[in-house]
């Protein structure tokens, strides 16, 4: 893996390395100091959040996404760039961005693991503004659509 930083040049880093904490949410480094990057357009279900009750549906689906992404990065070569958020800049580094996180576009295979998500329906495109993102996704609804004939049993 190399990792490209908006700071420094790219520097080695193996999947090991990564903890893969959900869909579009990885750390880098050594577990209690890893750097947590939230990947960049597309989003995935959630396995829980503390802004809403998260269904069952959603949270299986989640599942399968977090585990194609540890797939995915087993399967070759892997670049992360770390990019800019899209916060204000007062609140860039803060819990008011991004929930402290950084941000970042993570590749296999020279591909973006968001389109492959997005491909395989683990994901959709979510892309934020300069300075702020859209509302999340309705997973609820996205799931009652995509798989329909789960709904009638």
């Amino acid at each position: 893996m190399t990792l490209v930083t908006a700071c420094a040049g790219a520097e080695p880093i193996g999947p090991d390395a990564i903890t893969v904490v959900d869909g579009d949410t990885i750390g880098v480094g050594p577990q209690r100091q890893a750097l947590r990057y939230r990947l960049v357009g597309f989003d995935t279900p959630e396995i829980r959040t503390p802004r809403r009750k998260v269904s069952a549906d959603e949270k299986a689906l989640a599942r399968l996404a977090k585990e194609r992404l540890i797939e995915l990065l087993h399967s070759g070569p892997v670049d992360l760039t770390e990019i800019p958020c899209s916060c204000p800049a007062s609140t860039v580094s803060t819990k008011r961005c991004n929930a402290g996180r950084k941000c970042g576009v993570l590749k296999v295979n020279g591909t973006e693991v968001g389109a492959t998500l997005i491909a395989e329906e683990l994901a959709v495109p979510f892309v934020c503004g300069k300075t702020k993102c859209p509302k999340m996704p309705p997973w609820r609804k996205i799931i009652e659509e995509q798989f329909p004939a789960q709904r009638q049993q």
